[in-house]
């Protein structure tokens, strides 16, 4: 998945629910996630020959990984705006939700 992905608020909103703890960053090419909390990073730099991308992974989330699954959540539910997730908060979770709270749903820190 292309990083240019991440162009408008909600991908990078659901791109935060699949990596909740890491850090986005912009780079003059592509993106950077660092998550903090366990060192794990990702990068993205164009590669030259294909026109795609190459993603560099490391430490033990695999938080690249992690995006692409909620943004392949998020494109199969057709790709809708803010106003389609909600959340569900108790005293001992948080979760935001797709759809409805049966749909998917990405658990948050506490």
């Amino acid at each position: 998945m292309s990083p240019n992905l991440l162009d408008d608020a909600t991908s990078v909103f659901v791109a935060q629910l699949g990596a909740p703890s890491a850090e986005l960053v912009g780079l003059t090419e592509g993106i950077a996630l660092i998550d903090a909390a366990t060192g794990s990073q990702t990068w993205t730099e164009s590669d030259d020959a294909g026109g795609g991308w190459k993603v560099h992974q490391d430490g033990p989330l695999r938080l690249w990984d992690r995006v692409e699954e909620a943004l392949g959540i998020w494109q199969s539910a057709g790709a809708p705006d803010l106003s389609a997730f909600g959340m569900t908060v108790t005293e001992w979770d948080q979760a935001v939700w797709l759809g409805d709270p049966e749909g998917p749903c990405w658990r948050l820190p506490a």
